[in-house]
This record gives C-alpha cells, structure tokens and sequence, in this order.
C-alpha cells in the first residue's frame, strides 16, 4: 500500500474524526441536552453547553487516547460546563414561566398533566439542590452511573458520591414528600 502524504494524512484524519463526532452527535446529543437542561434548567444554556462539549471534542480528538472513551469525555464536558455556567446564568421567574409555557412542554391529557407536573417539580427540586448534590443525583438516578463511574466521572470519593446522594435523597423526599 503506498504511503500517504502528510497533507493526505491529514485530510483522511479530518474525514474520520468528523465522521466520529457526527455519529456521537446523532446518537446522544439529544440525551446531553436533557442533561444539561436538568442541572441547568434553560434549554438555550443546555444547547450551548453540549454544543461547546462537541467542539471541544471535535478539536481534541487526535489527543484522545482511547476513541472508545469519547462518550464519557463528552458528558464530562457538558457536567464541567454546566458548573461553570450556572454563576452566568440568570433565571429569572418571567424566563421560568415562558418556559413552562413553551407548547412543546405542555402534554396533550391529563394523565400526562399530572405526570408533567410532578415532572417539573422533581426537576426544579433537583435544580434547587447545592451543586455537588444535584451533580451526584442526576449522574446516579438520571443517568444511572454507578457509585464508582460517578466517582470518576465528578472526581470524587466514592465515601463523598455515597454521602451527596443520601443528602440529595432526603433532601427531595423533605420537598417534594408525596411524590411518586
């Protein structure tokens, strides 16, 4: 096989990392928005913040030692930006209450209100809880980490993520009590 040119190489290279990012892009961009959007609460910050991942990535790639990794590497990425996003963000009660009015939030009966509702609640107790909380509940309960992947990925303890969730637990059963 004849040995390719740098500039070849280079341009193979490009092809196949965006190729890479594309396919991480369609498969789970949508699922690090709704991430985002749970420690953020803001749709356009969440899209922002797994946007900046992707890029971060796409510009990164050739440093990754392991592409299999890529995954992990994103939803870090969005976690990190989201922490540095939330001292940004503003959320104001009118931004709040255009966004619970959005027609893509409200559901279509009312089974689907109630559930809806209770939905809400639960993500706007989680958002309320203190930042290291709310980081170990949604890796554990919403992305369903284990104590140990969690650990890593936050780098912490695993005593300190054990701890964190006990604490978000019983912090959310005080606030929302009933809820299913």
């Amino acid at each position: 096989m004849p040995e390719l040119s740098p500039v070849a190489t280079e341009a193979h290279t490009t092809a196949s990392r965006d190729e890479a990012v594309g396919v991480l892009f369609r498969a789970h961009a949508a699922g690090l928005v709704r991430l985002a959007y749970v420690l953020l609460g803001d749709r356009e910050a969440a899209e922002d913040a797994v946007q900046e991942a992707y890029l971060s990535l796409h510009r990164h790639w050739n440093r990754l030692r392991d592409h299999g990794a890529a995954r992990a590497y994103l939803r870090a990425a969005v976690i990190n930006r989201c922490r540095s996003g939330q001292g940004q963000l503003v959320r104001s009660r009118r931004t709040r209450d255009r966004l619970a009015s959005v027609e893509w939030l409200e559901p279509s009966s009312e089974a689907r209100a109630v559930e809806h509702d209770d939905a809400r609640r639960l993500a706007a107790a989680v958002r309320d809880l203190p930042t290291r909380q709310r980081e170990v509940v949604v890796c554990r309960y919403y992305l369903e980490l284990t104590e140990a992947e969690t650990a890593a990925l936050l780098e912490i303890g695993l005593g300190s993520v054990k701890r964190h969730a006990h604490r978000g637990l019983t912090r959310l059963n005080d606030r929302l009590g009933g809820l299913r």
